[in-house]
């Protein structure tokens, strides 16, 4: 059954985002309830689905709480700026 599920769920991130929805109203899993056991507020909730913003520590408590990591987004840089890479001097 579950290679039958894989061949039908599409990874396109609209599709990505309308399975994990499915997955949590089958399961009777409001996002706001997982906002507030993740500590989060129910936006960044939304934007975690949308696929927007999705830190990794946030993708691994979800994962942690069971949703299947194959239906959240995959985990993104954090905001900002990234660091710089040293530079070295060739003398």
């Amino acid at each position: 059954m579950q290679k039958q599920l894989g061949k039908i769920v599409d990874r396109a991130p609209a599709n990505r985002q309308a399975a994990l929805r499915a997955w949590l109203a089958y399961h009777d899993v409001q996002m706001k309830d997982l906002a507030h056991m993740i500590g989060v507020h129910p936006s960044m909730m939304t934007h975690i689905v949308k696929g927007n913003r999705s830190p990794a520590k946030r993708i691994e408590q979800l994962v942690a709480l069971g949703v299947p990591r194959h239906l959240l987004p995959s985990p993104s840089r954090p905001p900002g700026r990234p660091p710089r890479k040293a530079q070295f001097s060739v003398d």
